[in-house]
Formats: C-alpha cells, sequence, structure tokens
C-alpha cells in the first residue's frame, strides 16, 4: 500500500496531466480550425479581388491568361507572378497624351522584373482557368457549387497537396487562388513539436510542484504521527505545532487536547492509587495491631472489637464510594426522576447524621416547615446531602454550626470549616484534590465524596458549586431542575 506522500504526489501530477493533455488536444483542434479560418477568409477576399480585375482586363488578355493557365495546371503547377500586395501587378499610370503601353499578361512578370514561371503547386498562387480545366482540378462537390452559384470555395487535394482553394467564374474563365493547408504540413507538425515540447517542460514543472506540495501537507501528519507513537508507548509527547491545512490543524488541536486530557487523568490516577493505598493501609493496620493485641492479651477485647468495627466500617465506607463513583462514571447507576420535598430530605440527613455531629461537638441547624419541590432521584438527592453533610462535621471545628438550607431546586450545606483555596475551587470537586491540597482534608475522609456529589448532580440534570464565605467556612450548593 502505497503512502499517503505517494498517493498525493501521484493524484496531483495525475490531475495536471489530465488537464495538459486536454489542453493540448483542444488547443490542437482550436487551433486548426482557427487557422483554416482566417487563410480562408483571406483567400475569399483575394479570390474576390482577383475576380473584379479579371472582369475589367481586355478579352485577349484573359484568353492569353486562360491558356498560361491550363498549361500550367497540365504542368502540375498552379501560380502567377504577384504585386507587392499579393494581387497581380496592376499597370503604372501614364501621363496624359502619353500612348498607352502594351497591356502585360495577368500571369507575367513586373515591369522591370525576369519573367517567372508559374509557382509550384504547394505554394500561393493564382490563375486563370478555362471551366474544364477547373472543372476536372475541382472537386465533384465543389464543381457542382462553382456551376450553380458562381462560387466555390473549401479545402481539397489539388495537384497532389492539400490546398485551401477559392474559385470564382468570370467572363467564361475561373479564377482560383490557393494556398497551402498549413495545418496539415511541415510546419503545422513543427508547431506540434514545439507543443509537445512545452507540454513536458510544465509537466516537469507539475512534478516538482506536486513533490512539494505532497510533502507539505504530509509534514503535520507525520509529527502527529511520531507523537501518537511516543503517547502509545506510555510517555508525554510535545504538543504538535499547527500550520498545516485546517483539518490538519483542526486534527493537531484535537490531540493536543486528547494528551492533556490523558496526562491529567494518568496523574489523577496515580493520585487515586496512592490515596487508595494510604486508605486501606491506615485501617488495616489498625485492624491487625488490634487483632494482634486482644490475641496476646495486651487490650480489652470489648475497646478492640470497637475499633475494628469502627475500622471496617470506614474500609466499608470507601470502597462504597469507590464503587458508586465507577458506576456514574459508566452510566449503569439508576436515577430515577420524581417530584421530591428538598425540605424533608433535609431533615432526614440530618436525622442520619444526628449521632456523628454529636460526637464532633458540632451543631446542625435545618430548615423550619415549609417545602421545596424539585425534580429528582430521592435516594441520590439524600446520598449527595449526606455526604456534603459528612463533609461539613469533619472540617468544622467543636462548637461549631452547619447550616443546610433549602429552596425550590436548590440545596446548600454551609461549614465552619477552613473554607477552600480561591485557586483550588475550580478543582474542588475532582477526586482526592482537596485531600491532596496540604492542611484542607477532611481528617478521615476518602476524598472521594465531593466527587459522587458532582456526578449524582449531573446525572440528575442539575450541577454543584462551591463558594467561601465571608466570615469563613464554605458553602456547597447543588441545584437541580424545578418542579
Amino acid at each position: 500500500m502505497r503512502s499517503l506522500r505517494v498517493r498525493l504526489f501521484l493524484a496531483i501530477l495525475g490531475t495536471v496531466l489530465i488537464g495538459v493533455g486536454a489542453s493540448l488536444a483542444l488547443g490542437v483542434v482550436l487551433t486548426k480550425s482557427a487557422v483554416r479560418e482566417t487563410i480562408r477568409r483571406d483567400i475569399e477576399r483575394q479570390a474576390n479581388a482577383f475576380a473584379r480585375q479579371l472582369a475589367t482586363l481586355p478579352a485577349d488578355v484573359v484568353r492569353r491568361q486562360r491558356s498560361e493557365g491550363d498549361v500550367a495546371v497540365a504542368h502540375g503547377q498552379i501560380g502567377t507572378a504577384q504585386g507587392p500586395s499579393g494581387m497581380p501587378q496592376q499597370p503604372p499610370p501614364r501621363a496624359s497624351g502619353a500612348p498607352p503601353p502594351a497591356q502585360a499578361p495577368l500571369g507575367a512578370a513586373p515591369t522591370g522584373a525576369a519573367p517567372t514561371d508559374a509557382a509550384p503547386a504547394g505554394q500561393q498562387g493564382q490563375v486563370v482557368l478555362g471551366k474544364a480545366t477547373a472543372e476536372r482540378l475541382l472537386p465533384s462537390e465543389a464543381r457542382a457549387t462553382l456551376r450553380r452559384t458562381g462560387s466555390v470555395d473549401g479545402t481539397a487535394r489539388l495537384l497532389d497537396h492539400e490546398e485551401i482553394y477559392a474559385a470564382r467564374a468570370v467572363a467564361g474563365s475561373v479564377a482560383l487562388v490557393v494556398r497551402p493547408d498549413v495545418v496539415s504540413g511541415t510546419d503545422f507538425r513543427r508547431y506540434l513539436a514545439a507543443l509537445l515540447i512545452a507540454s513536458g517542460a510544465a509537466t516537469l514543472l507539475a512534478m516538482a510542484v506536486a513533490a512539494l506540495l505532497s510533502r507539505q501537507l504530509t509534514k503535520p501528519l507525520r509529527r502527529l504521527g511520531a507523537a501518537v507513537g511516543v503517547l502509545a508507548r506510555g510517555g508525554e509527547p510535545e504538543p504538535v505545532p499547527n500550520g498545516g491545512t485546517i483539518e490538519v490543524d483542526e486534527l493537531a488541536t484535537a490531540f493536543n487536547e486528547m494528551s492533556s486530557q490523558l496526562a491529567l487523568a494518568r496523574d489523577a490516577e496515580r493520585g487515586v492509587l496512592l490515596s487508595v493505598s494510604h486508605d486501606l493501609r491506615t485501617p488495616l493496620t489498625s485492624i491487625r495491631g488490634y487483632a494482634e493485641g486482644i490475641e496476646d492479651g495486651t487490650i480489652d477485647p470489648r475497646e478492640g472489637a470497637g475499633v475494628v468495627a469502627r475500622e471496617a466500617l470506614r474500609l466499608e465506607r470507601l470502597v462504597g464510594d469507590l464503587l458508586a463513583l465507577a458506576r456514574l462514571r459508566q452510566g449503569v447507576l439508576e436515577v430515577h426522576r420524581e417530584e421530591v420535598d428538598l425540605v424533608a430530605i433535609a431533615h432526614e440527613a440530618e436525622a442520619r447524621l444526628r449521632p456523628r455531629a454529636a460526637e464532633r461537638g458540632v451543631r446542625v441547624l435545618v430548615p423550619e416547615g415549609g417545602s421545596a419541590a424539585a425534580v429528582a432521584d430521592h435516594g441520590r438527592v439524600l446520598q449527595v446531602l449526606s455526604n456534603l453533610l459528612d463533609n461539613a462535621l469533619r472540617v468544622s471545628p467543636e462548637g461549631g454550626e452547619v447550616r443546610i438550607e433549602a429552596t425550590p431546586g436548590t440545596l446548600s450545606v454551609s461549614d465552619a470549616g477552613p473554607g477552600v483555596p480561591e485557586a483550588e475551587i475550580p478543582r474542588a470537586f475532582e477526586r482526592f484534590h482537596l485531600r491532596s491540597v496540604a492542611g484542607n482534608g477532611a481528617a478521615g475522609g476518602a476524598g472521594l465524596g465531593l466527587a459522587i456529589v458532582r456526578e449524582l448532580s449531573e446525572a440528575m440534570g442539575g450541577s454543584a458549586a462551591v463558594e467561601n464565605l465571608p466570615g469563613g467556612g464554605a458553602r456547597f450548593t447543588v441545584r437541580l431542575p424545578q418542579a
């Protein structure tokens, strides 16, 4: 299979060759037609002028010229001496009272010039013929036309040469003007040879241009192919520069964006592995330590059982978050759409996490009375609000307050924690991001709660956002479709 560069070269060259060939063929046809038409019109004018002059000559001069023309044709020649303008030489004007000069024959040489023989066939010439001689010389169709109209012109083979001719019947004679059909002779073959040479030069130039264009067009694709190879081997390629066609530039831009997103995904994957490994190692180490203490009698079994239960619950929550996030990313987590009351869900979430709030010494404030409608999945909204409330309880100090607010289509949770650094707000809902920022992670959290909040909110047709409060702390807001 040929490379794209070779294919482009052949395509461009083939297009140019087709264009040159078509132009050459059309040019030859049009040139032949134009040259013949020009010669034909010129001969017609000469024949008409010759006929008019012939009509003014004395009868004996016409007979003598006709006799000489018949003899010339019999010897395979057509022609006569011509004046400077291409017409038979006119007698010079005579002075008043001077005796008239002897009338020069129509086929004679000009005054002061040596007599000339009739011009051989194949050269331009004009001659006076008898009707019988003209009919033997001309093709049958031309003879019929000449007898009928007294005028005929065309192209025919006269005396073994292709000639363009014009014949006019005048006073019992025929005035014949001929000129070689140059488009079928040696001169036109030389013209064709020159045209072919020019076409060959144009083809060579087209080959050079096609090679240059194919190289320029495929150069960005080669760069892109090299970058794809680096990416496939697990590396981080340099951004592919633009500078090609619009389509190639769009492809390069898309690749650069994909490469950037893939680099971020790899970084996130490494972060996930490191965070999950740490979150798994800590409770497992605690469980193993307390189990060994219970085994050798250094730790009270009831105390050890409580620690093991808490750490197992922590592991269960981490595994549940990972599974929920994976299902959301795969689009297999089922989400129902129904009208729900956000105020009732707020009270339900507060009741679920009330023991946790009491343990942390944090007061949770919920809206009293009323209702706030939205179109969402009741269970998923409860999960979203529980994650936000759990996160707020972890970052709020003892004695602080966490406020839940509900309005139609909106739920918000405000905490008393340190807030979110302004530079990190755009990435606050990414997995493990806030947990990896020194001093901003929630103790005991897995770093997946906020990511689940965003994914569930978007799955229900809503969105999630965060902002810092003027007096300290942060407010996380979830917006859902209104009923």
